[in-house]
């Protein structure tokens, strides 16, 4: 790397480690279940909370690409946005946990729920533009190690503050612990962009850029809809989806009779297992992909996948929770890392960021309905156990579809924005 490269990656990667820490206060996977249990919800809104925390950075992004997407993005743009769209809504979660929660249990899983679309709708809805703006910081040859360790970094934060909010459920009464993970998530987020604001952006990030027309916006969309291969790539991480849901129920399984009869604190220190193998696992695949192409990432995080529901669905307790946790970790490593730049080198045009809305466009849909179903699936037909084992069929499909059907995008002739050197610093 070339110095500016290596000083911008070590404050994007000090940036993502620290909001990683915010976020992971309030976890989708073990905090927020827990504390919606704790308020009375049901399987149904269970996963309409996990719905929301996944699928809620894809659903928002047709309308960002309108709204402010048609134009190249600087940091003076990003870092505000995601300060508004993060900070105040934190806060006021923390605000309706303490003063609601007690009280009005049903209302305040309500604003809670409601809270947190806006926080990741409204956030998820600028995600293209981060990837694009970390696309011309950051060259292809070494994007995938800068983009692993941002990942990793930020599933380190997120395990650090794992230990934190166990903590805080072992020593603090309702309300008082979920107000003060939600307030010390909002101050840290605000932190965590300051790192952001310090980059040094290239000229191709600052230079005067031109307003895509509409029109244009939908030529783009429409070239990229005739490459076979990124339709082929679409449909396996669709399928992949499907079976994705159920890990939302990790949670819930291993705090029931037939998991283990876990603690919830007990859930919430073990989600740092989660994490750590994240955070490990997004550096490897990262430079794996520099070296050898990101389908072969992609494929790796899908058998994790695999494992990780076979674990939950055929262990009970501690041990089969970590593993469970761990083995869901590399295949979160992967939907960032190798997704991330699987997307970038499909791009068969100019616009990176009408692509990359594209491919979450198609697949938003299925993250916020299959958790759902699967919630449903669960609380009338089969439980939470039956569920997570159902959840493997999917899953196996999906590994067939990428192995024989997707191709590497580095072996094919896409004459898109990644082909030539990128922007050097």
């Amino acid at each position: 790397m070339r110095p500016i490269e290596r000083s911008n990656v070590l404050k994007c990667t000090a940036g993502e480690g620290v909001f990683g820490i915010g976020m992971g206060l309030v976890a989708a996977m073990t905090a927020l279940p827990l504390l919606l249990t704790q308020l009375g919800a049901g399987k149904v809104l269970l996963g309409l909370g996990f719905s929301i925390c996944t699928a809620g950075w894809y659903v928002g992004q047709p309308v960002g690409l309108v709204l402010f997407g048609r134009r190249r993005r600087t940091k003076r743009f990003l870092v505000p946005w995601s300060f508004c769209c993060s900070v105040p809504t934190y806060l006021a979660m923390g605000l309706a946990v303490y003063f609601l929660g007690p009280r009005e249990p049903r209302l305040c899983a309500a604003a809670v729920l409601g809270l947190l679309a806006v926080r990741f709708v409204g956030g998820g809805s600028a995600t293209p533009l981060w990837f694009d703006w970390q696309a011309l910081v950051f060259r292809r040859e070494i994007r995938g190690r800068a983009i692993g360790m941002m990942a990793g970094a930020s599933a380190l934060g997120v395990s650090i503050a794992a230990l934190a909010a166990g903590a805080a459920l072992r020593f603090l009464d309702f309300p008082v612990d979920y107000g003060l993970l939600f307030a010390f998530s909002a101050f840290i987020c605000a932190v965590a962009l300051g790192f952001f604001l310090a980059v040094r952006e290239p000229a191709s990030v600052t230079a005067p850029a031109t307003t895509m027309k509409l029109a244009e916006t939908a030529g783009r969309l429409l070239r990229s809809l005739r490459e076979k291969n990124f339709r082929r790539y679409l449909v396996a991480r669709i399928v992949l989806t499907l079976g994705a849901g159920a890990t939302g129920f990790y949670a819930i399984h291993f705090k029931s009779p037939e998991g283990g009869g876990l603690a919830d604190s007990t859930v919430i220190a073990l989600g740092a297992f989660l994490t750590l193998p994240q955070a490990l696992a997004s550096y490897v695949l990262g430079r794996l992909g520099d070296r050898a192409g990101h389908k072969v990432g992609i494929l790796l995080g899908a058998l994790a996948q695999v494992a990780s529901l076979a674990v939950a669905f055929l262990g009970r307790g501690g041990l089969a929770c970590i593993a469970s946790f761990a083995l869901v970790g590399v295949a979160w490593s992967s939907a960032w890392v190798s997704h991330v730049n699987m997307l970038f080198e499909t791009c068969p045009h100019d616009s990176r960021v009408a692509h990359i809305t594209l491919g979450n466009m198609f697949l938003s849909p299925f993250l916020l309905l299959v958790p759902l179903g699967t919630g449903w699936f669960m609380e009338h037909l089969v439980g939470v156990r039956a569920g997570i084992g159902w959840a493997l069929v999917p899953t196996l499909l999906g590994v067939l579809w990428l192995v024989f059907m997707v191709r590497e995008p580095r072996t094919l002739e896409v004459t898109g924005p990644d082909t030539g050197e990128g922007a050097s610093g």
